[in-house]
């Protein structure tokens, strides 16, 4: 919808949550993605820089990442720019806008234009269903630019991840799928250093996939044979991002 829209855009979350990637994917599916897509940091950028990056990207996308370090005078010259037109402009911040503008941090002005078209990013353990399909790409590719085979993702590996806390989100995921690509040891063993209630839900995920993959997918036959009433069954599935039709 964002990309569709043609507005400007704000997106928001942890820090490692990989803003600037959201936002060259609203560009790629926008009418402007035959343009230029820039992205900087919008700390300490004066008003003279800021305008000679925004003109220099006409008929694309501007990137500003943590417009919250943007000076005040350089929000103001924003706002102008976004009355001139030519560039989009995407912005991102780890911080709440909102509060501040309430501090008078902020441009009130500018945050009003860009709060119309907002996208917020999880943290990744807020969608730990993610988790396997971002490793395996980022596997993928680090071993693709190593020259090197994809090596064998097991279970386990995957349960590891998924009970991790991921406190440095995407960031951090990534470089756990490099050592791994790399077979750097650390991620040898992905259940290393973790808790007794972290090492609990990688063997209650390794059981609700075997459950599945001996009844071939069907959750309702899992379900009993595992004894858990469907819509426990169901929300664990949820809980740990397992799709019953993958092992169908």
């Amino acid at each position: 919808m964002a990309a569709r829209a043609g507005t400007d855009v704000l997106i928001t979350g942890a820090p490692g949550s990989g803003l600037s990637k959201v936002a060259e994917v609203v560009h790629l599916c926008s009418n402007r993605s035959k343009g230029p897509f820039e992205k900087r940091s919008a700390a300490g950028l004066d008003r003279v820089a800021l305008g000679e990056f925004w003109r220099g990207c006409a008929a694309g996308t501007v990137f500003l990442d943590e417009i919250c370090q943007l000076p005040k005078d350089s929000q103001l010259a924003l706002v102008d720019l976004l009355e001139e037109g030519g560039s989009r402009l995407i912005a991102g911040t780890v911080r709440d806008l909102a509060r501040e503008v309430e501090s008078g941090a902020f441009s009130a002005e500018l945050f009003y234009r860009l709060e119309v078209m907002q996208i917020h990013i999880p943290a990744l353990g807020e969608r730990p269903e993610d988790i396997p399909v971002l490793f395996r790409h980022y596997v993928a590719q680090a071993a693709e630019q190593a020259g090197l085979e994809p090596p064998e993702i097991t279970e386990e590996v995957i349960s590891g991840l998924i009970a991790r806390d991921w406190p440095g989100n995407t960031r951090s995921l990534m470089s756990a799928a490099m050592r791994f690509a790399l077979g750097l040891g650390e991620s040898e063993d992905m259940g290393e250093g973790l808790g007794l209630t972290e090492r609990l839900a990688q063997v209650e995920r390794s059981l609700l996939v075997e459950a599945l993959k001996r009844t071939g997918g069907q959750a309702s036959a899992a379900a009993q044979a595992l004894k858990l009433p469907r819509k426990t069954f169901y929300d664990k599935l949820a809980k740990y991002g397992i799709r019953a039709e993958d092992y169908r």
